[in-house]
């Protein structure tokens, strides 16, 4: 997505502020792998190129005068264990890694909600798991979602599975599930993209089920360790500054 061009104006101002940082070595790169199954709106592939907030995030918080590329790879994290010249870089959160101290963190980025939507004929309040006993709750195949997952284990609530988040939203549109789960900025992006989805379908809880931090996960690549320390002083400043929140608004 392209940004709009209110988003020009906090990008300029982010740059000037950077001229001030110190001076990298020239041919300093580092890599973003982005996910070619797509996890939007952070990673899509539009057309053949890749797209996304966190290509937007990546580019304005890599030191001054660092290269930034972009592989599109369907194993995205598996080339942050690949030992060579090269520095991979994602956004990801420590829980969702096994293994995390295998790689380099960065601080906090962005924090993720993990938010609770029912239809808007049903609305379904979140106040503890005693609320959603008995229910239908949709989630997507592959994922893990510790909040819940006592209640799958011990019977008090049903999982009903699907492999894309649009069709779950569909399905809970369509009353085969009774709620679901989804971080909030995924669920935004696709009801807003989707012109069969509308805001007004669904009821969001105001009470959020869990977050999580994102933040720049990199392969221990030799010296890129002493560069965390300028990564973090941009990412400070992005964040006081509101650049991050601006990005945001825009998908």
């Amino acid at each position: 997505m392209i940004p709009r061009q209110p988003f020009t104006a906090v990008l300029l101002l982010v740059l000037a502020w950077t001229c001030l940082a110190r001076p990298v070595l020239a041919g300093d790169s580092v890599t973003f792998a982005l996910f070619t199954r797509g996890w939007p709106p952070f990673e899509m592939v539009v057309n053949g190129e890749p797209q996304g907030a966190a290509l937007d995030i990546f580019r304005i918080s890599m030191p001054v005068g660092v290269e930034t590329l972009v592989l599109m790879v369907p194993a995205s994290r598996s080339v942050l264990r690949t030992p060579g010249d090269r520095v991979y870089a994602r956004l990801e959160c420590r829980e969702w890694m096994g293994n995390a101290d295998l790689y380099l963190w960065s601080d906090p980025v962005l924090t993720l909600r993990t938010v609770l939507l029912s239809r808007r004929n049903r609305p379904v309040e979140y106040t503890g798991e005693t609320s959603l006993y008995n229910l239908t709750i949709g989630c997507i195949k592959t994922y893990s979602y510790p909040e819940v997952d006592p209640l799958f284990k011990n019977g008090k609530a049903s999982r009903y599975d699907v492999n894309s988040d649009v069709v779950l939203l569909r399905m809970l549109k369509a009353g085969r599930v009774d709620v679901a789960l989804f971080d909030e900025c995924t669920a935004r992006w696709m009801i807003r993209s989707s012109p069969e989805l509308s805001m007004e379908d669904f009821h969001v809880s105001k009470r959020e089920l869990g977050s999580a931090e994102l933040r720049f996960a990199f392969n221990r690549h030799p010296g890129w360790e002493s560069r965390l320390g300028e990564i973090n002083e941009r990412i400070r400043a992005n964040r006081e500054n509101g650049v991050y929140r601006e990005i945001m608004d825009h998908y």
